[in-house]
């Protein structure tokens, strides 16, 4: 391995990609200088990057809210699609009163049944994700009383009921041994537990009851051979006005006092600008990552998404009320607009830098839930990379293909393969404005720089870890400049011969994200 500096001019010419890579642009000094070494990796279990994935509760079935319109033809074009995205891990989160469970009979015991269309919809879920060996984080959203509507009916409403944690464990033996899908790798209890929304209402006591119980239940069916538990899944930045536990204190007490039953971390995360455009989401992160590093276990963010603030937040909101089919409370119109993508890339290489294994992004597709999940066709939660099922809401060329964000999701999913070596870099100038991460995988490399400053600016590459017979493929998400092949997905912008006589010269524009790699997206 040959150390080679490599300089990147955040502004490539239309002229420039006209006339061909072999063209050379005069070379111009350096506002920073960015330098990856082997001695700068970042100590964590890498997982890599993916999705929120659901298995479309209102389209699912002809009993279901808006008829069975989860077709054949409908689940390959996502299988085309995602192929393209190639995530690493898959969230998949159910509810039991959606796929097997039927109530109580007159004893109070739950009444399973396995055979349901709702259950072989799910099975098209997990057929993609078995065949293409990617994880699955398993679980469901609450206990099955949380969806109960007459509350004269008794139900199953707590997280510490033996009845759910048999019922889980009747669920994952019909999934994992019966079906044979072993990509459910980790199962989540409980979504946002800290949370009012959600069924424990931020009832430590009892979820950490039922989490123990679960973890016994399952060695006890041998199925800890196959799954283990993630947690504790809160989200971090919202404290419940009843509970004395605040919401970092739920990641916190996960480790010191669940550590040996647990598998996985995760909690999730909203961010608004401020905290990602500055460059403050890795002091934001380091505490946790800190502690729970210590354990050698992965971390991920089980949810990532932005939540903007200020003016933008209003504007988010106006925009939701003026969408005949958003729920205005619970999308992020922003999906449509090309700096979602620079922002949600800037979040996952700041939580890579700060330690994180992988970020789930919320979510794949709006077609998949709604405010309260109660089918209302008004109340999409707009937060995917495009809506599968369109021609129901609207039919809008916008909402057929994938959108910008996909773009740099895309990237960071293909580019960062799990169990690669990250990479902090060092900067020769302090700045908030431009970040970087490196990572090596096998006999590849690659990088991504995010620039969300309003000028370009010229940054000078030095590793290594650059080989001198490999080519860089270089990747832009510029807002005019993101080339794609036919079906949307990112193609290389040019590709850069490592000659060791002479500096290649790159432009990078800003508020923009530019990738290297020794990796070929096809």
């Amino acid at each position: 391995m040959i150390k080679k500096v490599i300089v990147f001019l955040l502004l490539i010419t239309s002229t420039f990609l006209l006339s061909g890579c072999s063209s050379k642009i005069k070379p111009k000094t350096a506002d920073i200088t960015v330098t990856f070494n082997k001695k700068n990796t970042v100590n964590t279990p890498f997982i890599g990057h993916g999705v929120q994935w659901s298995a479309y509760p209102h389209a699912d079935s002809k009993d279901a809210e808006w008829g069975f319109l989860m077709t054949d033809e409908k689940w390959n074009e996502l299988y085309k699609r995602i192929d393209f995205v190639k995530p690493h891990i898959i969230r998949v989160m159910d509810v039991s009163t959606w796929r097997y469970y039927k109530g109580l009979d007159k004893k109070g015991e739950p009444i399973l049944d396995f055979n349901t269309q709702e259950i072989k919809s799910l099975y098209k879920l997990l057929d993609y994700c078995q065949k293409r060996k990617i994880k699955v984080l398993f679980g469901e959203w609450g206990a099955p009383g949380l969806w109960n509507l007459d509350e004269s009916i008794p139900e199953i409403e707590r997280a510490d009921d033996p009845r759910w944690t048999n019922m889980i464990v009747k669920y994952l033996e019909h999934l994992i041994i019966e079906k044979g899908y072993t990509c459910i790798q980790y199962y989540n209890l409980v979504n946002e537990p800290n949370g009012y929304w959600a069924s424990t209402d931020g009832d430590w006591e009892q979820w950490k009851a039922g989490y123990i119980q679960l973890d016994k239940a399952l060695k006890t069916a041998g199925l800890d051979k196959y799954v283990s538990l993630s947690g504790p899944d809160a989200v971090t930045q919202w404290d419940h006005p009843k509970h004395p536990k605040k919401a970092h204190d739920w990641v916190y007490s996960t480790v010191n006092e669940l550590d040996t039953i647990t598998g996985l971390y995760d909690f999730h995360i909203y961010a608004d600008q401020d905290l990602i455009r500055t460059g403050n989401f890795i002091p934001y992160l380091e505490p946790f990552t800190s502690e729970i590093n210590k354990t050698n276990k992965p971390l991920i963010l089980g949810e990532l998404g932005m939540k903007y603030s200020g003016d933008l937040k209003e504007e988010n909101t106006r925009r939701g009320k003026a969408d005949p089919f958003a729920g205005p409370d619970d999308s992020s119109m922003f999906v449509y607009d090309y700096f979602y993508g620079v922002d949600m890339a800037d979040a996952a290489i700041q939580s890579m830098l700060a330690g994180v294994g992988g970020a789930i992004a919320w979510d794949l597709d709006d077609a998949m839930h709604t405010v309260g999940d109660l089918g209302e066709k008004n109340q999409l939660k707009k937060w995917g990379m495009w809506n599968i099922l369109t021609e129901e809401f609207g039919d809008l060329e916008v909402d057929k293909k994938p959108r910008p964000w996909s773009y740099s999701w895309t990237l960071l999913c293909n580019l960062f393969p799990p169990e690669s070596k990250i990479y902090k870099p060092a900067y020769s100038v302090v700045n908030d404005s431009i970040r970087a991460v490196a990572s090596t995988y096998k006999n590849t490399f690659s990088a991504a720089i995010v620039n969300q400053s309003k000028n370009s600016k010229i940054i000078s590459l030095s590793s290594e870890m650059f080989s001198k017979d490999k080519i860089l493929y270089l990747y832009e998400y510029s807002e005019h400049n993101r080339p794609v092949n036919s079906d949307g997905f990112p193609i290389i912008t040019k590709s850069i011969n490592l000659d060791l006589q002479e500096d290649i010269i790159v432009e990078v524009k800003g508020n923009s994200v530019v990738f290297l790699s020794t990796i070929l997206i096809k």
